[in-house]
C-alpha cells in the first residue's frame, strides 16, 4: 500500500491521523510525509501502519453497527 492508498483509506474511514499515528507508533509528521509521498517508510512500519488502520476501521464499523442497533446516532458518541 502507498502513502496516497493509506491517506485516502485513512481519510474515506474518516479516521484522524493523531488517531492512527498512536495506534501505529508514528510521529504525525513522519505520516503526514509518507501519505505524501515525501518519504518511505520501512517494511515494518508500513506493516504497523496499515494493521492499526485496518483496526481502526473495524472498530469504527463495530462501533457503528452497535449504535444503530441501540438507536444512537454514530455522531452522539
Amino acid at each position: 500500500m502507498s502513502g496516497s492508498q493509506i491517506r485516502r483509506k485513512r481519510t474515506a474511514a474518516g479516521i484522524a491521523g493523531r488517531l492512527l499515528c498512536n495506534r501505529a507508533k508514528v510521529d504525525r509528521a513522519r505520516l503526514s510525509h509518507i501519505e505524501r509521498g515525501y518519504v518511505e517508510p520501512s517494511d515494518a512500519e508500513l506493516a504497523r501502519i496499515e494493521n492499526a488502520l485496518d483496526e481502526l476501521v473495524r472498530a469504527k464499523r463495530a462501533l457503528a453497527k452497535t449504535a444503530a442497533r441501540l438507536g444512537w446516532p454514530l455522531s452522539a458518541l
